[in-house]
């Protein structure tokens, strides 16, 4: 099941991604992240008031507050990335934020078998290859959307090992604390960048559309990290460049290289592995 639910999260994280970061190419990202985020507030809310997990001591909070901070930074920067550059090519860099909770998660001695280790490996070298990254791609200025991707690779790499260490008290109280920070967070920044307060209204659907994606996606991480091995679950759920990227070639008509589709195919094999050993 924890396989299965990181697998989801992984689909619906590319999506919303993908929405998200195109939306971005009209309106700022920090505006369009300030909407779907109060989109999906109410989602969590009610999906935290069904299964009546309610633990909001310090470590909760504390963790929620560490991943609703890092997490919206993070996301800002990626979708400020698939806005300015391709998103075949942001979207694998910003999934090397999975290196964060596996590396913890192998210190703490949470390592999986040989096999399940060599798949992890195969699926985010899939992953990377899927996108590239192709500097020829990029024209004057090219080096912003590398720097945004990386950065969004270590607010997301740390919001996800916040999520699984608060998921061990309170899974849906440690998201619904950090989703309730996230508005308050990117309202300031908001209000301190002078950025429009409303995105376009083309796309508040796409808007609606990466909120629900987004919130559904990290409340299924958070369950799936109470029952399976965390390396194992952040490697799955690391792979929804593969959905942005098949997104990107559908809708944008972004052209994939040989090497992306080996490193799709690799990605592929790596879930696999996984999944069967």
């Amino acid at each position: 099941m924890p396989v299965v639910l990181a697998l989801i999260s992984s689909v619906l994280w590319g999506t919303s991604d993908f929405f998200g970061g195109t939306a971005s190419k009209k309106s700022p990202s920090t505006t369009v992240l300030l909407w779907a985020s109060l989109i999906a507030l109410p989602v969590i809310v009610v999906v935290t008031l069904i299964s009546g997990d309610f633990v909001f001591d310090s470590t909760v909070v504390s963790w929620g507050i560490v991943a609703g901070v890092s997490c919206s930074i993070g996301i800002v920067l990626l979708y400020r990335g698939l806005a300015t550059g391709p998103m075949g090519v942001v979207a694998p860099i910003a999934s090397t934020s999975v290196l964060v909770p596996v590396i913890a998660g192998f210190v703490r001695g949470e390592s999986p078998g040989a096999l399940q280790t060599i798949g992890i490996a195969i699926a985010v070298i899939g992953v990377i290859l899927a996108g590239g990254p192709h500097l020829r791609d990029f024209r004057t200025g090219g080096h912003r959307p590398i720097l945004l991707a990386l950065g969004a690779a270590l607010g997301i790499g740390i919001s996800l090992l916040a999520v699984a260490n608060g998921s061990d008290h309170s899974a849906y109280s440690t998201l619904l604390v950090m989703r309730v920070v996230y508005p308050v967070l990117l309202f300031t920044i908001v209000l301190a960048t002078r950025a429009p307060r409303k995105p376009a209204t083309s796309v508040l659907p796409m808007v609606a559309i990466a909120g629900i994606g987004d919130v559904v996606a990290v409340t299924l991480y958070g369950v799936a990290t109470t029952s399976g091995s965390l390396p194992v679950v952040a490697a799955l759920a690391s792979m929804f460049p593969v959905m942005t990227l098949v997104l990107a070639r559908q809708v944008h008509h972004e052209r994939l290289d040989r090497e992306q589709w080996v490193g799709a195919a690799l990605a592929l094999i790596g879930v696999i592995v996984v999944v069967t050993t």
